[in-house]
């Protein structure tokens, strides 16, 4: 469930809309749809999962961009709804999310949720080195939210506290080197325990052979 909650954080949204019909909901949306499969089975799920195609849309000032093929999961249910409301998410909760309480064994999950839906791993390798460069970055549009990310990893695993930087309309908490590597070693422990994103979880294999 820890898992799930840092997904919903990232890639998450919750929905009031009894004044049309009257149902509160909760929704995914991935372009990984085995992603949302695990999610299904660790919820005992049977609701649909929806597919959009790719598709062109428009942004201001005349550019376009290609969206890719996604998936959504949605559920009503305002009992779900009223949890995650006293977790600290909200309707159009992207710039406004602080970390919710998550007991200290569960937290890596709850990251583990967190980065596959807005993390990413940037793996380069260069000539003459026998291990390659790693860079983990967490994305949100709440630097509250990220700076409570670093103050839990540095007392956890003993990271450096770091300032996230504005990159556009959102903040990136970036860990490089050997601080990259123990915040993806504890990140991924327990691995058998709660679902994660493969494709993510592959590149760190490639980079360090853990």
């Amino acid at each position: 469930m820890a898992y799930v909650l840092g997904l919903i954080f990232a890639d998450g949204a919750i929905i009031d809309a009894r004044k049309s019909s009257r149902a509160c909901y909760i929704a995914l949306t991935s372009i990984d749809k085995s992603l949302l499969k695990q999610v299904k089975k660790a919820l005992s799920s049977s609701h649909v999962l929806y597919r959009t195609g790719p598709h062109i849309t428009s942004f201001r000032g005349g550019k376009f961009y290609l969206c890719k093929e996604k998936f959504t999961w949605r559920i009503a249910n305002k009992n779900i709804y009223q949890d995650l409301l006293n977790l600290g998410l909200t309707p159009k909760k992207s710039l406004t999310i602080s970390l919710p309480k998550i007991p200290l064994q569960y937290f890596s999950y709850f990251l583990r949720g967190y980065f596959d839906g807005d993390g990413c791993i940037y793996v380069g390798f260069v000539k003459g080195r026998r291990l390659p460069s790693i860079k983990t970055i967490l994305t949100s549009g709440s630097q509250n939210f990220l700076n409570s990310i670093s103050e839990k990893l540095h007392v956890i695993i003993n990271t450096p506290l770091k300032n996230p930087f504005k990159n556009g309309n959102a903040f990136r908490l970036i860990y490089n080197k050997n601080d990259s590597l123990k915040f993806l070693q504890f990140m991924y422990l327990g691995l058998e325990k709660a679902p994660f994103l493969e494709r993510k979880y592959q590149k760190y294999l490639s980079a360090y052979g853990a």
